[in-house]
């Protein structure tokens, strides 16, 4: 994520795209430094911020309406090639970011039973 703004501010960045706006989503915050460093003066009011899975779905949420799609690791502002922006719906991601962190408790929680389990079994 990137966050930061004008004045300290505390907000999501949003990038405008073709049609609409879309908050950048990266998978390591190197990725959103290079991209940040990319803006020149724009990005020194924004920070790379590390989240969680569930933070992020909760950030995403979060912008209403207001912000309609996030954008996947989008390249520097000065890389040229014409490449396209990987876009998803941001209620969408947010969906999936939700369900996976709910597996992922299921899982932590069946993994914890059965070691306990396990341990009363090898008498451990």
């Amino acid at each position: 994520m990137i966050v930061g703004g004008p004045e300290g501010g505390a907000g999501l960045l949003a990038i405008v795209l073709d049609d609409g706006e879309a908050i950048p989503v990266f998978s390591s915050v190197e990725e959103a430094r290079e991209f940040l460093e990319s803006t020149g003066d724009f990005g020194r009011d924004w920070r790379p911020l590390e989240v969680s899975a569930g933070e992020l779905a909760a950030m995403l949420e979060h912008q209403g309406e207001e912000v309609r799609y996030a954008a996947l690791s989008p390249p520097p502002e000065s890389w040229e090639g014409g490449m396209e922006v990987r876009v998803v719906e941001r209620e969408l991601l947010a969906a999936l970011l939700r369900q996976q962190g709910e597996a992922g408790r299921r899982e932590e929680r069946r993994g914890g039973l059965l070691r306990r389990v396990l341990r009363r079994v090898s008498g451990g």
